[in-house]
């Protein structure tokens, strides 16, 4: 049985603190959190943690470090060792935390509730001096599972051959297979790098399953039961490297944008119906929902599982929606400057940028 709806519902991130609140620095420079919370080490810059997103309110879009803010709320109830339990109920990497389960995502919930009563209770300086609650500018969104064991991918897996990978000659209604590594995955905030060698680069959104557990031979029926939850991914290609390649093509650097966030699966109990949109500089791509895949979610783990051993953190890239034009070819492949949105209902969207391999910084920011 699947949970309702919202129930305990989490839009977690893995982020990165960019600077410390320069009102709360001591003659100095150190941070200085209050004094009940003072024994508690602040984590270093530049270190990945675990976030939950504050959906509503005058701190919405603030991310609250969710295994920081148990610890607060441990040491608010006189826990005689905060830190440790912390660690233990919600680990702040997000597999070591997916490998939880849900009393892993119970905690969480409870500590990001404690937070979201604790700004009506406390100074939210407070809160963001001890390394709970960071404001959205002050932190560096990374791919929700930052370095998956593998991302197993589907193409074809919408009428009409959908994607954007030359694969039409496989026999219709057959979806084909292929692996990414974990260093082709980026975040939300990298920029999509074009390649040194390919011309003809071309992208497509699609729904990003993650994986909650060891999974080997599930039944289509218990499938959902092992996913963690939905993310939103960008399967890049190079078309013209294809029949050289062949799946290799979709394997550069770079060529698996994720993110920003990973919805946990009670809130999207039937991801058969969620919209998905690709917008190329303004120019829609891609439009369709996920109830036109020809296998969906269920059947595509329980396959991918006899397949192969299934393990937390995996991502399986579900495909995408057919072009508006199916019978053409793009308009064009991606350039420098270009921006692609994927949007995708109960989710959010994820932007990238383009840039070519000479040009330093990012684009857009």
């Amino acid at each position: 049985m699947h949970a309702a709806e919202g129930e305990g519902a989490l839009q977690l991130v893995t982020f990165e603190r960019r600077e410390v609140p320069s009102t709360h620095l001591d003659s100095y420079g150190s941070a200085r959190p209050p004094a009940a919370f003072r024994n508690l080490e602040l984590g270093r810059l530049g270190r990945l943690r675990l976030g939950a997103l504050i959906e509503a309110g005058p701190h919405a879009g603030d991310v609250v470090d969710v295994n920081r803010a148990l610890v607060l709320m441990l040491l608010e109830g006189d826990h005689g060792a905060p830190e440790v339990e912390a660690d233990s109920q919600v680990p702040s990497e997000m597999r070591a935390f997916l490998g939880r389960g849900p009393s892993g995502r119970r905690m969480a919930s409870q500590a990001l509730g404690w937070t979201i009563d604790a700004l009506d209770r406390y100074d939210t300086p407070d809160l963001i001096a001890s390394g709970a609650l960071h404001a959205r500018r002050s932190v560096s969104l990374c791919a929700p599972v930052t370095r998956p064991g593998k991302i197993i991918g589907v193409a074809d897996n919408y009428p009409s051959g959908a994607g954007p990978a030359p694969e039409a000659e496989r026999e219709p209604g057959r979806p084909g297979w292929f692996l990414k590594p974990p260093t082709s995955l980026i975040g939300p905030e990298d920029d999509i790098v074009l390649p040194r060698i390919g011309e003809q680069i071309d992208c497509s959104g699609v729904l990003a399953v993650v994986i909650g557990r060891h999974t080997r031979r599930v039944d289509a029926a218990d499938a959902l039961d092992h996913v963690a939850g939905y993310t939103i991914g960008n399967d890049v290609v190079a078309c013209d490297l294809h029949d050289s390649l062949g799946s290799i093509a979709r394997s550069l650097d770079g060529f698996a944008p994720m993110g920003p966030v990973l919805v946990t699966a009670d809130a999207i109990p039937n991801p058969q119906d969620l919209a998905i949109r690709t917008r190329l500089s303004g120019q829609t791509r891609q439009d369709g929902r996920t109830k036109e895949m020809i296998l969906p979610v269920a059947e595509l783990v329980a396959f991918a599982s006899e397949l192969m051993t299934l393990e937390v953190g995996d991502v399986l890239l579900t495909g995408s929606p057919q072009s508006l034009d199916p019978a053409q070819p793009p308009a064009r492949f991606l350039k420098e400057g270009d921006v692609v949105d994927v949007e995708i209902e109960k989710i959010g969207r994820l932007r990238s940028y383009v840039r070519s391999p000479g040009r330093a910084g990012s684009l857009g920011r």
